[in-house]
């Protein structure tokens, strides 16, 4: 018998999962994740996990590339940010130009600095890997997990839970003889028929030796949803994002790239700051939500050079503690901490959605 007798439509989320295989029998209908590989331009041989949900976003995971976000995209509309490199693959040398080789590499929607250094490139004692060859730690901009593989530990889509979810997991390795040993478990899942892309991230130090650890996530936008009317709100302040949002935001060849932390003001557990554009698709909002407790630092990057133009939200973890790195705390042998970012988007708009 009809599943559906009085004609009238349903939303795919409205309906029994009996009822949504009647119509889609893998899924592919409203969702999907595959692995790919590139095999064409900078990027030719990686692996890419491509996914998209019912409710419109699309989200390419680079598996090579420290299981980074590559792309972000909404009802068809680019949300992430790219640059010219193309993602490219094998990574070049981070090492490479004093030091700043991250800038041939960097492009996508979310990178992850670290794991034992962000900010720039530095120079500190080696003493506490206790090695005769190894008297100094170089430290290259940003670190070194953003250009590392990943080891795949699995993807899917769970179609049994009652929010089906659409996930992929990984471990990344930053290591070194007589040297640091860190590795992030990361997991990325996305509801079916939600609006959030949530990164749930544990980094722990594998070696016997303490290891200054810092992370930041470079979490980037681009245009059109990045454009002169690009708008700020949030756990930041009012009047720090009434400057923001009166400033000129748009392309400049001359444009100097600069990096601002801002304070969180938090009324909750979690602070959330949201971007908005009300000109693109009627109107949307990419929210970022994440722990001031586990990542206390929080600052905008506004890159509005030509050619580059790009806006990053940067939840950070960037505090010292006595003989370490002024960015970095120290991970004791087999420490672990924990992070989770998430990020929405939606209308602006919408059901139960600040306005």
């Amino acid at each position: 018998m009809p599943d559906n007798v009085d004609g009238q439509y349903r939303q795919p989320q409205e309906l029994s999962p009996i009822e949504l295989r009647r119509r889609t029998v893998d899924g592919r209908g409203v969702a999907d994740i595959r692995l790919l590989q590139v095999e064409d331009g900078p990027g030719r041989g990686q692996r890419l996990l491509a996914v998209r949900n019912g409710n419109g976003i699309g989200i390419e995971i680079a598996v090579d590339r420290g299981f980074d976000i590559a792309s972000a995209t909404w009802r068809g509309i680019n949300i992430g940010w790219n640059s010219a490199n193309g993602l490219p693959w094998p990574a070049n040398s981070v090492d490479a130009e004093e030091g700043i080789g991250f800038y041939r590499n960097f492009d996508g929607f979310v990178v992850t600095c670290g794991l034992d250094h962000i900010g720039g490139a530095s120079r500190e004692s080696a003493d506490r890997f206790m090695h005769k060859h190894r008297k100094q730690v170089f430290h290259p901009l940003h670190g070194r997990i953003s250009s590392q593989r990943a080891s795949l530990s699995g993807y899917g889509i769970d179609w049994n839970r009652e929010r089906p979810v659409i996930w992929a997991e990984a471990v990344v390795r930053q290591s070194s003889v007589f040297g640091e040993n860190l590795v992030l478990q990361r997991r990325i899942q996305l509801d079916v028929f939600g609006n959030t892309i949530g990164i749930e991230d544990a980094a722990e130090n594998r070696g016997f030796r303490p290891t200054p650890h810092a992370i930041l996530y470079h979490v980037n936008f681009g245009y059109p949803f990045v454009d002169e009317s690009i708008e700020i709100h949030g756990d930041i302040g009012a009047d720090l994002a009434e400057a923001f949002n009166a400033e000129d935001k748009g392309p400049r060849d001359d444009f100097v790239d600069y990096f601002q932390e801002i304070p969180v003001t938090l009324g909750e557990a979690n602070a959330a700051i949201e971007l908005r554009n009300r000109h693109l698709l009627g109107g949307v909002r990419a929210r970022l939500s994440f722990s001031p407790t586990a990542l206390p630092s929080f600052g905008v990057w506004r890159a509005f050079q030509s050619g580059v133009y790009a806006l990053a939200l940067e939840p950070t973890r960037r505090f010292g503690a006595e003989g370490t790195s002024p960015n970095s705390i120290t991970l004791d042998g087999g420490q672990m901490v924990t992070y989770a970012v998430a990020i929405e988007l939606a209308p602006i708009v919408s059901s139960g959605a600040p306005t």
